[in-house]
């Protein structure tokens, strides 16, 4: 009963987008087809998709409860995304084909008028976080308020497109010939995709700067708006030749992706990629890549013969960028605890966004006027010989900063080069430094050993430094410093022996065994038919002579992947010297099922059958035995 009446959601939210819609007639483009009103609406129904996306994700737990049909919100979140993105990129290129001038006036423009209601909409969480006696030094004010430090997790968008718009800016800023300026703006943008996707996933509380497959995973409508524009004719052209025959196409297109997406969360997802390798998130990946590009076509075309429109979307578009903003407040701070009927809850969720909104976009509407008129301001020009002069030198000054840019582009460029191949240009001399440090080691010491990414802010990847916890006769037993990752022991809840868990395969073949140069994986014995493994119990009780010394840190990259984060345990308060600690996994007894795994609290006392193999956040400390002969 209760899934019954919940469709009315899905139903009202269709007649919110196509109450008053016109059909043109056969053969011809709807009049205001891609026209900047219309586009404006179509984004306003996706800002009440998304929020419709993120409460059902709420109440169907990330679609493991079957609500009926509003359940299929929780699977197309990322399309309502996507539109975003595609009218973004496809307004930039008709922008700059349109207006005189446009570049010039792009920063002043373009940027005010997202980064405006994001700046307000982030103070306005942080007052309202304060008022609740959340305590945050002067810095992380700062930082939550300019968005630094993301305080609602919806800013990802603002920061994203921001970057976009840079990118867009400096590739034609720099390029004149157009069509090499777009093919450079789409490597770009394919390579932030990349990039973004390489970054891992974000499973703690806050949301960090790209990570997490939101950061990406509809980024590419983005370029197709970009290229749409571009040929906008020739599409056109063939979209309407063929019109009914391509609905058809990309209806089914966009049904069969969903379906198909449905299925590659569930069976792959994002959140695994630790455990059984990114080539699960890239299928992922793949699959939602193709829905938002199939899904944005299929809504141009149907765009393309049926122009929507009535007074509640056009109100919905003139707040749409403050509302995508701050609905996420009261899905998740004002009313996620809040026990209600699911029904009541789109209702109070729905409406107290607006409301709040209604509230906040006069203010931010304002201010971008304002500051919009401020940064584009120019002074009358005389056509005097003065004028001319200052022109000329204007002209040269320009020349010379786009030389600077360039050259710090391609500085960048080979920093990052650098970052990440010096590893395998300088891994042979590191890893003879390294070999003598450990023969030389005595059991206490700290060496370095293999390089993984733990500060989570620099490109590249950090030297690892281990504690020398065994040294027999041509080997070293080394035990990481830190918690330089956060797993469960087992996806499933059930009772696995060490030998078939997750946790296991992870330190095989996930990212941690990747760790060690080609001569570096030559001199390690393997453990368990790995590089890596963990302590058993035993082990962790005699490599420490006290609990207060296998209290653990975490590395920073881990902390910012959603490993378990503690600041105080029996022995410190932690946070007096800004430490992360976390409680994190032994090895389980060979050959013997558990629903249990063993772990070293955040107090350093070891318990072996407390905690069940499918508790998330526990912090990985590996163990390798290398051969120092």
């Amino acid at each position: 009963m209760q899934a019954v009446i919940l469709t009315i959601y899905p139903v009202l939210f269709l007649v919110f987008v196509f109450y008053g819609a016109v059909r043109s007639p056969k053969g011809e483009t709807a009049p205001l087809f891609l026209r900047l009103e219309e586009t404006r609406q179509i984004q306003a129904a996706a800002a009440i998709g998304v929020i419709l996306h993120h409460v059902t994700q709420q109440i169907t737990g990330y679609g493991t409860v079957w609500k009926g049909p509003v359940s299929i919100f929780n699977d197309i979140g990322f399309l309502f995304t996507a539109l975003f993105f595609f009218f973004s990129g496809y307004g930039l290129m008709v922008s700059l084909a349109e207006k005189p001038d446009y570049l010039g006036t792009f920063p002043g423009k373009r940027l005010p008028a997202v980064l405006i209601p994001f700046w307000v909409t982030n103070l306005i969480a942080v007052l309202i976080s304060l008022a609740y006696g959340t305590h945050m030094s002067g810095l992380r004010i700062v930082e939550n308020a300019l968005g630094l430090s993301l305080i609602g997790s919806n800013g990802w968008f603002i920061v994203e497109i921001t970057v976009l718009y840079l990118l867009f800016y400096l590739c034609f800023s720099l390029i004149r010939q157009r069509d090499a300026a777009l093919i450079v703006l789409t490597a770009a943008v394919v390579l932030l995709i990349f990039w973004s996707f390489g970054r891992g996933h974000d499973t703690g509380e806050k949301s960090s700067w790209f990570r997490g497959e939101w950061w990406y995973n509809s980024t590419i409508t983005f370029a197709l708006g970009l290229w749409y524009a571009r040929f906008k004719k020739r599409l056109d052209a063939f979209f309407l030749r063929h019109h009914t025959l391509l609905v058809i196409l990309f209806a089914a297109g966009t049904a069969a992706l969903i379906a198909l997406t449905r299925f590659a969360v569930r069976r792959y997802g994002y959140y695994v990629d630790g455990l059984i390798g990114r080539r699960f998130s890239a299928i992922t990946l793949g699959v939602q890549t193709a829905a938002c590009l199939v899904f944005t076509t299929f809504v141009l075309l149907l765009n393309m013969r049926v122009t929507i429109g009535n007074k509640a979307l056009n109100y919905i578009a003139g707040i749409r960028m403050e509302l995508f903003l701050i609905h996420g407040y009261f899905v998740n701070w004002a009313f996620g605890d809040v026990r209600m009927p699911d029904v009541l809850r789109y209702a109070v969720v729905l409406a107290s966004s607006i409301a709040c909104t209604a509230l906040i976009s006069p203010l931010t509407q304002r201010l971008i006027r304002k500051i919009t008129a401020l940064l584009t301001h120019r002074p009358e020009v005389r056509d005097t010989l003065e004028s001319r002069q200052r022109a000329e030198k204007r002209a040269k000054m320009m020349k010379r900063i786009r030389a600077a840019v360039l050259i710090l582009m391609a500085a960048g460029l080979l920093y990052v080069l650098w970052s990440y191949g010096s590893r395998y240009l300088l891994a042979e001399s590191e890893y003879k430094k390294e070999m003598e440090t450990l023969r030389a080691a005595e059991t206490g010491d700290l060496v370095y050993f293999g390089r993984f990414e733990t500060d989570g802010i620099r490109l590249g990847e950090e030297r690892v430094r281990w504690l020398v916890i065994k040294k027999e006769d041509d080997r070293v037993c080394l035990l990481s410093e830190l918690g330089l990752a956060g797993s469960v022991y087992h996806q499933k809840h059930a009772a696995v022996t060490w030998e078939d868990s997750d946790l296991k395969a992870y330190l095989a073949s996930g990212p941690l065994a990747r760790m060690f140069s080609k001569y570096e994986a030559e001199a390690i014995v393997p453990t368990d038919g790995a590089l890596l493994t963990l302590l058993t119990p035993e082990e962790a009780e005699a490599a420490f002579a006290t609990d207060e010394e296998r209290e653990l840190a975490i590395s920073t990259a881990a902390e910012q992947s959603g490993t378990n984060v503690n600041r105080m345990s029996k022995h410190h308060n932690w946070d007096m010297k800004g430490y992360r600690s976390s409680w994190w996994w032994l090895k389980g007894e060979s050959g013997r099922a558990s629903i249990t795994a063993p772990i070293v609290t955040v107090d350093g006392t070891i318990e072996k059958d407390t905690k069940v193999v499918n508790k998330p956040g526990g912090a990985v400390r590996p163990v390798v035995w290398v051969k120092t002969e």
